[in-house]
């Protein structure tokens, strides 16, 4: 749904939820600690508890964001290296990293791996799918600049993911759901994807007031094939009657990938007396997941017949191991109010590749390779503290401050030998495929320290208006400081219609993780025509630097938001929020430097072992304009409650500056650029231009019942067809919008059980297909564009089992 829980009475609201979610509180957007969703100063988005459940039905964090809020969309990226295994949301329309995640409004670390083909590649989002599902009671969504609340990465805005910490009872609760679908490609009913989830959740008092909930969750989901037939005599290296023979056949794969994931946590309150409470919280995530490379013919250099005499396609793994403790304290000192607490975060992340080869080793290779290790550690100390001041106002002053020691630490570590040995067959690429495996001299040991304060102040004027102010500074040991600095303001013309506004810049400091992480994958060159190793390079490599990479340096930006609430009634709320977001020196991939000259000074350095470079630069300013419309209305209705929201979200991103130019790469070839056109045009045209959600629950005694409706507006992608229409100058395609239907029933069976059926997508809808001219879809192979959030799954059906006791 696009709101959060009914306007049902204090009274009435069933399974715990309580108040509109425009007059709920929020602990996000202002420390003020009684500050409600409608007279907020900035737009915030409150999600209760069954809204949250029932957006969970596929199992990921990430889908279900997608599924509350038209500001947020997943794309389901695929056979793109690590983006198998991790992938980052997008927040009105900009990069995954430019979102800031809290738990309990505690900042959550990032992963360990870049992203290095999406859209986006080049950022370091936050593993949203490693806080465990069960944990969540609700969510807030911040829909505004914060850098000078929060710190770096809150640009596009934060989100806030509060956990369960009911004192007693639990839950069980068990699931299970298939795709089931009309592949045109194929011409195939398909029933994959099948998905598995068992969860459980308890709650035990500790003292009068105190609590430690704690719960587990297990999910398996199997893989979905979404490829079509190939075209042996495009896709083939050399077109060897063992080729041939493969003609028509489904080789490639496209869809979800294979998934096992454990996930456990807790939430613990104990007071100690004399007002101090002692917390803590923690999520753990164990995740395999399985990906895919592209499928390689029989007759390709990089088969070994002896092998793999019908050729192969490389199977990816991802073994992942996510943890955050957080622990504090917390009491009054005076008229203080004050919150000690110490955080760690770790992720690690363990690539590997099966069903693969390094053909320069010929029969004697292995076909299974561990390719790299990548660890992320973020330890820190926080000291918070609040106050209200009598200044002869209306409203006592709300006054914080704070300061907050961090510390980061980044390692790589490399893969098997053979998964990087250059053998004696030196007509056969050396390195594992789909790899190659990352070597010794490659590796990275990095480190950093942050520190940071911040002032927040926030009073009401005049009984009708609202003034808030915040300011932050934070050094980086190896990046120079940043200030950043918050105005907001709401002035109610009447009780339930204000107007409010804000003004911030932000900075985004670049991820330790986006420093030193480097790997090679195997990837279309320019004109899609062949397959290519393409080295991603931190901007420190002396190779990098003889291309012109230089030290990143901070992303800088500016948010304006000027909106409107408006309760035209007891039931009835509609925000309008209208945005302008500039980034400057925005940090991005640089496209894949290529050509013979390109070659030719590769081989002369060494490394005939790869064909094209990139690196991360600051090269781009962006600007991206939208607005946020959200409406929501209550009623009663055949014996019980219904809710009716509709929710939209328009977006554009342009380019105010592009940096293409660099000496050194002009004096390696002077006809190449650090950007082609295809990659700016993801940048301005990948995330559709609107997204509408309709959304009505309704809620009986013995009966539920939700329905959503989603549509993700046109977006456009450049076609590997050079006859394709020209957009914004390079060949490119439409992709017209798509609806999403997604349907709910429950029957409450008693107090302590409800059974629940349903469907997400159920009327089995596709993205638009790729143009089939030209070869365009890679052979027949991918016909599917994977950038539009619908995904290339098609319907998915499932069946839920939840029991409180």
């Amino acid at each position: 749904m696009t709101a959060a829980a009914p306007a049902w009475s204090q009274s009435e609201a069933p399974d715990g939820e309580t108040a509109a979610a425009i007059d709920q509180v929020t602990v996000t957007g202002s420390r003020a600690r009684n500050r409600t969703v409608f007279d907020s100063s900035v737009p915030i988005d409150r999600f209760g508890a069954r809204e949250v459940q029932n957006a969970l039905s596929s199992g990921d964090v990430g889908a279900a964001l997608q599924n509350l809020s038209p500001s947020i969309n997943f794309p389901r990226i695929e056979s793109s290296g690590a983006s198998d295994s991790v992938r980052g949301i997008q927040l009105r329309g900009l990069a995954p990293d430019q979102v800031l995640i809290l738990i309990n409004g505690k900042r959550r670390h990032t992963s360990a791996v870049l992203d290095t083909e999406s859209s986006f590649a080049g950022t370091v989002p936050v593993d949203i799918n490693a806080i465990p599902p069960n944990a969540i009671d609700h969510i807030e969504i911040l829909r505004d600049g914060a850098g000078a609340q929060y710190g770096s990465d809150a640009v596009a805005g934060v989100i806030n993911i509060v956990l369960k910490k009911a004192r007693t009872g639990g839950s069980a609760q068990a699931s299970y759901g298939a795709n089931h679908t009309h592949f045109d490609p194929t011409g195939q009913t398909l029933t994959d994807g099948q998905s598995s989830t068992v969860s459980a959740d308890y709650g035990v008092p500790l003292g009068d007031a105190g609590y430690l909930r704690f719960g587990a969750e297990t999910r398996r989901r199997s893989p979905t094939e979404r490829a079509g037939p190939s075209d042996a005599g495009w896709t083939s290296y050399n077109f060897t009657p063992a080729d041939q023979a493969l003609d028509g056949k489904v080789l490639f794969k496209s869809g979800d990938s294979r998934q096992r994931n454990n996930s456990a946590f807790y939430n613990a309150l104990l007071p100690l007396g004399n007002g101090l409470d002692l917390y803590s919280f923690a999520t753990v995530n164990d995740r395999q997941s399985d990906g895919s490379a592209y499928f390689r013919y029989p007759g390709d250099p990089s088969n070994v017949l002896a092998l793999y005499p019908n050729g192969y396609r490389p199977v990816t793994h991802g073994d992942k191991r996510d943890v955050s403790v957080v622990a504090g304290v917390r009491g009054d000192a005076g008229a203080w109010h004050w919150d000690a607490s110490a955080r760690h975060g770790g992720d690690r992340f363990d690539y590997g590749v099966s069903d693969s080869v390094n053909a320069s080793l010929g029969a004697a290779s292995p076909t299974s390779f561990h390719l790299a290790s990548f660890d992320f550690r973020q330890n820190a100390l926080n000291l918070d503290a609040t106050r209200s001041v009598e200044i002869g106002l209306p409203a006592p002053l709300n006054l914080a401050v704070g300061a907050e020691w961090m510390r980061e630490t980044y390692t790589s570590s490399p893969g098997d030998a053979a998964s990087y040995a250059a053998g004696s067959i030196t007509d056969a690429p050396p390195g594992a495929q789909a790899g190659p495996g990352l070597r010794p001299s490659d590796r990275y040991d990095g480190s950093r320290q942050i520190r940071s304060v911040y002032l927040d102040a926030e009073s009401d004027l005049t009984p009708r208006w609202l003034l808030g102010a915040a300011a932050r500074y934070s050094d980086y040991s190896d990046f120079a400081s940043a200030s950043t600095g918050k105005l907001s303001t709401r002035y109610k013309l009447t009780e339930d219609f204000l107007l409010r506004g804000s003004l911030s810049n932000s900075f985004r400091a670049p991820a330790l993780v986006q420093t030193g992480f480097r790997f090679a994958t195997l990837n279309f060159n320019a004109d899609g025509t062949a397959l290519q190793t393409a080295a991603l390079l931190p901007a420190s490599d002396a190779l990098a630097r003889s291309f012109g990479a230089q030290a990143l340096k901070p992303e800088k930006s500016t948010n304006l938001s000027l909106g409107l609430a408006w309760k035209p009634a007891h039931a009835t709320s509609l925000t309008v929020d209208a945005y302008v977001i500039r980034i400057r020196d925005r940090i991005t991939r640089s496209s894949d430097l290529q050509s013979d000259a390109i070659t030719a000074y590769l081989a002369a350095q060494g490394r005939s072992d790869i064909q094209s470079v990139a690196y991360l630069a600051n090269l781009l300013d962006t600007r991206t304009k939208g607005l946020d419309v959200v409406l929501n209305h209550d009623l009663a209705l055949s014996g019980g409650k219904l809710n009716l929201n509709a929710a939209l979200n328009l977006n554009k991103t342009s380019l105010d500056k592009v940096r293409q130019s660099s000496a050194a790469l002009a004096a390696i070839d002077p006809d190449l650029t650090l950007l082609t056109e295809t990659s700016l045009f993801r940048i301005r045209h990948a995330s559709p231009d609107s997204k509408l959600i309709l959304g009505a629950d309704w809620q009986a005694a013995g009966w539920g019942l939700q329905a959503r409706a989603t549509r993700f507006g046109k977006l456009e992608d450049f076609s590997y067809d050079s006859e394709a229409p020209l957009i914004d100058g390079i060949p490119a395609q439409r992709f017209g919008a798509v609806w999403s239907l997604d349907l709910e029933g429950q029957l409450k069976l008693s107090k302590q059980l409800t059974l629940s059926v349903g469907g997400n997508n159920i009327l089995d809808r596709y993205p638009q297909r790729v143009r089939e001219t030209n070869n365009a879809t890679y052979g027949g192979a991918l016909p599917y564009n994977f950038i539009n959030p619908i995904g290339v799954n098609g319907a998915y059906f499932y069946a839920r089992a939840n029991y409180t006791f």
